[in-house]
């Protein structure tokens, strides 16, 4: 199982990659992460939506989801809250089966 501080490395790994025009942004908010059966949920936020205050400036998701098992880090989907999601990855209810 990962700690909280290898998740949060992992975490900001995927961030940097994804948004590489927003590093110097990138403010990690460890004190709101959550940890699931299934994994980390990681917080994270914009320091120009920090400073201000607009929701304008906030990042679309500020959660990534970095699983226990060594799976990839990825963002959560926008359909379920992360909760619902964390509870369903770790019963084996996601994804949907077709």
């Amino acid at each position: 199982m990962l700690s909280k501080e290898e998740a949060l490395d992992f975490a900001a790994a995927l961030l940097r990659r994804v948004y590489p025009e927003k590093t110097d942004s990138l403010v990690m908010v460890p004190e709101k992460c959550v940890e699931y059966a299934y994994g980390w949920a990681i917080a994270f936020d914009w320091k120009e939506h920090i400073e201000t205050g607009d929701w304008l400036l906030s990042p679309i998701t500020s959660v990534v989801i970095v699983p226990h098992d060594g799976g990839k880090a990825h963002f959560p989907p926008s359909v379920l809250p992360v909760d619902d999601y964390m509870h369903r990855r770790a019963s084996g209810d996601w994804p949907p089966k077709e």
